[in-house]
């Protein structure tokens, strides 16, 4: 599975070397991600945890609710965190700030859509994507 992974990656690296369309679905859930790392100064969550929680958000917005349910069990079953805490304790003001550093940093998300295939380029509103974080702190 390990070679399988790692040659789909390739394949898709090798088609976008650098990183300026197709590749960008490799970077699923990595966008909130990345806020979520910055807001919690790098100390609460290992960079995996952060994607998984990153991931979530990602299908919130992709309305994938079937593989966010699946995803959230994968995670849970294996210990990781399926809810953001340590934003602060309402998860209010940087939950909020992540949302924005979220969306500051590539101002937009790569959703999944109900399709079933994943997209790059989907744009996402400042609104939907605080909204994506928030429900991470519920």
């Amino acid at each position: 599975m390990i070679f399988d992974c790692a040659r789909c990656k390739l394949a898709i690296v090798g088609e976008d070397e650098r990183d300026e369309g197709p590749r960008q679905v490799l970077n699923l859930g990595h966008t909130v991600a990345h806020a979520i790392e910055t807001v919690t100064d790098y100390r609460r969550y290992r960079h995996g945890e952060a994607v998984g929680l990153g991931l979530l958000a990602a299908l919130e917005l992709s309305g994938a609710d079937d593989l966010r349910v699946q995803v959230r069990e994968l995670l849970e079953a294996h210990g990781l965190p399926t809810r953001a805490e340590g934003l602060d304790p309402a998860c209010g003001d940087r939950g909020d700030r992540a949302g924005q550093e979220a969306r500051g940093r590539e101002g937009a998300v790569r959703a999944r859509r109900r399709s079933r295939a994943v997209r790059h380029g989907a744009e996402v509103t400042r609104e939907q994507l605080e909204a994506a974080v928030m429900e991470l702190c519920r």
